[in-house]
């Protein structure tokens, strides 16, 4: 049986997949702390943007950019819950090379996303999520 964290971030997942900007934003808490890498560089530290406005206007880029996600991977610890996603030709936007992918945890609070922070790599992201 899935952990309820990972029903949350599926969810999401289902509404951005379908073009459902509202019912994604809806699954994540208003005030999403938000960490992530930013692509202009090869070796980036760690920056937050808050709020999920900004997590709206990123995902608009990334539709004007005609990027197509896929999950590689998604597991859950509890209100941790580790995605890795893979978007061809992704590295050909950024500076960091990581194999057109992204690696993220998500920390789900009272049915929402709460939190989201960005690695380097799947080891870093995994160990973070307290998987391993």
């Amino acid at each position: 049986m899935p952990e309820p964290s990972e029903a949350v971030v599926r969810g999401a997942w289902d509404a951005y997949r379908a073009g459902d900007m509202s019912a994604l934003l809806a699954l994540v808490h208003p005030d999403l702390e938000w960490t992530y890498l930013d692509p202009a560089f090869a070796r980036p530290r760690a920056a937050d943007l808050p709020r999920r406005g900004q997590l709206a206007q990123a995902l608009k880029r990334g539709q004007v950019r005609a990027l197509t996600w896929d999950i590689e991977e998604l597991a859950a610890h509890g209100d941790q819950v580790m995605l890795v996603l893979h978007a061809p030709g992704l590295d050909q936007q950024r500076v960091r090379q990581a194999g057109d992918r992204n690696y993220l945890v998500l920390t789900v609070w009272q049915g929402q996303i709460a939190a989201m922070g960005a690695y380097g790599d799947g080891a870093e992201a995994s160990r973070s999520a307290g998987l391993g």
